[in-house]
């Protein structure tokens, strides 16, 4: 028996291609392999029926040829045997190596943002600050538990981190000496809203080459409709003039913006630019996770939002043929998986090489999670709760998933954000469903974007991914 499944069909300037969700091969189609894969019935067809169903067309030859091409390509499956590229990595078992600390140094921010998750920072718990010691300890802890990994990274958070700046420097100073000790290197990155950075701050961050994030919503008027300071006043004349110093100075990393979406969000395009002309080298958009009707984001504009996508995809391509960077990292990020061929058993690495640190040690699944006892999974003091860990795992793995088991992005969105999926769906070991089609639709101006740069300037994509591609359009 042949049968197609986990398939995701499109079209790039009229010419039918097909991504296979578990292989991750995107193949172009001819007309007869187009054909005979319509063909195909969800419910699988034999060999012989095939050939007489299309009989009238061509011979039997060539469709052996063809079935056999796409057999070999895990497109077809036969007989329900799942080839070698196809097959979902199981639940990791053994003690996993830790590879990514998130450290929480404040439970405390200093601006008033109308719909934090964190409840302003603080995580619902009264301000907590992280120590030296802590910090010092969650170093050690992270290289004893990466074990043999060459390469750790560190990402600094709150609350607002410039909150505890001295912490933080301690932080990354410690972290980069304990490093060589170890024969490791060390990636340290910074997410902050930008009000605290003076030039003294950027000139450390550039020298030990700090990844940095700035949380910015957009123009003046989004920026102090959203992001407030707690007392009110808008922050975007401060945020504005610090990103301007911190892009001048700190010339070591790429310097990116985050923009968090809610309801009646203006247009992506004027929010893009906009912080695209203040000198951010990407911008990333999401949807604000908050509940509430007064910030989420309804169906009608998150079809919007799809469409405008949609529209900076087509920019994005237009430029990348030019060998020009517009740095629309949503898309980016698919353009990477895809010329990297990931295969995911998982949403992320949670709660497997990425774990959150409390301001007081304690290990949680991940940022989002910290200070949700539910979520703790050990601390940096006696080390991972590997019983918990395993249990959780189990429950997290895709195939427990089963609205995900034919889905063609069971092995990219592999269900979604845990966070996401206990805000909408009330557990986290669910799918995220309220994203299902949406995921698709973008999924989809991924591969139609990844199809065009391929064809005119693949270079391009093995630089953007950082290594030569291993997979290939065929």
């Amino acid at each position: 028996m042949l049968s197609l499944t986990n398939e995701l069909m499109f079209e790039v300037n009229n010419q039918p291609y097909i991504f296979q969700g578990l292989s991750g091969v995107i193949s172009e189609l001819s007309s007869v392999s187009e054909t005979v894969l319509k063909n195909i019935p969800k419910r699988g067809i034999s060999f012989r029926m095939l050939c007489d169903s299309l009989k009238d067309q061509y011979s039997v030859e060539l469709l052996t040829e063809v079935v056999e091409e796409l057999i070999q390509q895990e497109i077809v499956i036969r007989n329900g045997l799942i080839g070698k590229m196809s097959q979902t990595p199981g639940v990791p078992i053994g003690d996993l190596p830790v590879q990514t600390l998130v450290f929480h140094l404040i439970n405390e921010c200093n601006l008033g943002c109308t719909y934090c998750y964190a409840g302003g920072g603080h995580y619902g718990k009264p301000m907590k600050t992280m120590d030296r010691q802590t910090a010092e300890q969650a170093l050690h802890f992270l290289m004893e538990s990466s074990k043999n990994s060459p390469s750790v990274s560190v990402i600094l958070f709150g609350g607002e981190p410039t909150l505890n700046w001295e912490l933080l420097k301690h932080t990354v100073e410690y972290g980069t000496e304990l490093a060589k000790k170890y024969g490791k290197t060390i990636d340290f990155s910074l997410t902050t809203n930008g009000t605290l950075l003076t030039e003294r701050r950027i000139d450390f961050l550039a020298q030990h080459r700090v990844g940095v994030s700035v949380s910015i919503d957009g123009d003046e008027s989004v920026q102090n409709q959203w992001r407030p300071f707690k007392t009110g006043f808008g922050s975007y004349e401060i945020v504005s003039k610090n990103v301007k110093k911190l892009i001048e100075r700190h010339r070591t990393r790429p310097i990116a913006a985050r923009v968090t979406l809610t309801k009646h969000f203006p247009p992506i395009r004027e929010t893009f630019f906009h912080l695209k002309n203040m000198g951010f080298h990407e911008v990333g958009f999401a949807p604000v996770t908050e509940t509430e009707e007064a910030f989420i984001l309804n169906n009608q504009e998150l079809y919007r939002l799809l469409d405008e996508f949609e529209e900076l995809t087509q920019l994005f391509i237009e430029e990348a043929k030019e060998d020009r960077y517009l740095g629309f990292s949503n898309l980016v990020n698919i353009l990477v998986e895809l010329h990297k061929g990931v295969n995911k058993g998982y949403g992320c690495g949670a709660g497997m090489g990425f774990f959150a640190v409390s301001p007081n040690g304690e290990l949680f699944l991940c940022h989002r999670f910290n200070e949700q006892q539910n979520y703790q999974l050990g601390n940096i003091y006696t080390g991972v709760n590997r019983d918990a860990q395993k249990a959780l795992l189990g429950s997290l793995h895709v195939d427990n998933k089963t609205s995900c088991s034919r889905c063609p992005l069971k092995h990219t969105c592999a269900g979604g954000c845990y966070y996401e999926a206990k805000e909408r769906m009330g557990e986290i070991t669910s799918p995220n469903l309220h994203y299902c089609q949406w995921m698709k639709r973008w999924y989809t101006i991924g591969l139609k974007a990844y199809v065009q740069i391929m064809k005119y300037n693949s270079a391009f994509l093995d630089r953007v991914a950082g290594f030569q591609a291993n997979c290939h359009t065929s």
